[in-house]
């Protein structure tokens, strides 16, 4: 029986055994060394035989169903309200009446879109050169740091 009992607390015991363990937990030829478990099965036995009458796992599953049920109907619904918004929006958009369609691309002669072009490229290749300008600092770390460490610069 010890032998069974270690197998048990081990959890390695078929049903059979398991069954075996309760039948001589329940018997009166409990040995004095095994007595200490034997409130233990007791227990278990009196806890296989409580019946909760309050709870029915069927009707808490068909619960849960049919509130999903309504769950995805509703979500469903919202879903295709928010799908007939955004294409009325969408076609709303579409047919908006766009009267000022002022062409800002274009310049009445030539000269002024060379003047314009001219005045960007200016612009920037003055901030492109700031920037280099702010780079200064870090070629002149570069070079130092070619120096201290023997490095062949191209």
């Amino acid at each position: 029986m010890n032998e069974l009992l270690e197998k048990y607390w081990e959890g390695e015991t078929s049903l059979q055994e398991e069954q075996d363990l309760r039948d001589y937990f329940k018997s009166d030829r409990v040995s004095q060394e095994h007595l200490v478990y034997k409130g233990l099965f007791h227990s278990y036995e009196m806890e296989k035989s409580i019946d909760d009458g309050g709870f029915d796992a069927f009707a808490k599953v068909k619960s849960k169903q049919l509130h999903n049920k309504k769950f995805n109907r509703r979500t469903w619904t919202g879903i295709a309200v928010a799908a007939s918004v955004s294409l009325m929006v969408a076609v709303g958009s579409g047919l908006y009446d766009h009267s000022n369609d002022a062409d800002l691309g274009t310049y009445e002669s030539p000269e002024e879109a060379y003047e314009a072009t001219v005045a960007a490229l200016e612009l920037v290749s003055s901030k492109f050169n700031k920037g280099k300008q702010n780079l200064q600092p870090i070629t002149q770390i570069n070079k130092q740091t070619a120096q201290v460490f023997n490095i062949n610069q191209d």
